[in-house]
């Protein structure tokens, strides 16, 4: 593995569809405290566009809700189809006895990202992950499987 540092806005350096995967935990975050946080969320998330090859997956891990993501993530500049998995903090029980569905399904979302409008969301502390997989001139969203996440990955 090679270590490097450069801005998550500019990775010139890179071809275009440098990647299989990029995994994001904080750094869209970051970007979206600053002061041109539009502007610097579009550019890194250009760049994250530009640099998957056709399939590959962006995986954002975040405290960051649908609400104020989706905007974001659903550019169809995109061009990805996106899956959300909400995961409640380790230890959190939800009041009045155990989980009706299971963490490790997707959560229902529309082509734009709106939750179910009955959603409710159990543990306000939930982390989010958004699974952005870029698709293809040639690939249907229709053809694209939602899998559940594996318990023993958590």
């Amino acid at each position: 593995m090679i270590d490097m540092e450069m801005d998550a806005r500019d990775m010139s350096f890179f071809p275009d569809k440098s990647f299989d995967a990029v995994v994001d935990k904080g750094t869209l975050d970051s970007l979206m405290c600053g002061s041109d946080a539009p502007i610097s969320s579009v550019r890194m998330l250009g760049e994250v566009s530009r640099l998957l090859k056709p399939g590959g997956i962006y995986m954002l891990i975040t405290y960051g809700d649908p609400k104020v993501r989706m905007p974001h993530l659903t550019r169809s500049i995109y061009n990805w189809k996106i899956i959300l998995y909400i995961i409640p903090r380790p230890g959190f029980e939800k009041p009045g006895g155990s989980s009706s569905s299971s963490h490790l399904e997707p959560v229902p979302i529309s082509d734009t990202g709106v939750l179910p409008a009955d959603f409710v969301l159990e543990d306000p502390d939930s982390h989010f992950i958004y699974v952005c997989k870029k698709m293809d001139e040639t690939t249907e969203v229709s053809d694209i499987s939602s899998y559940p996440l594996i318990a023993d990955a958590l």
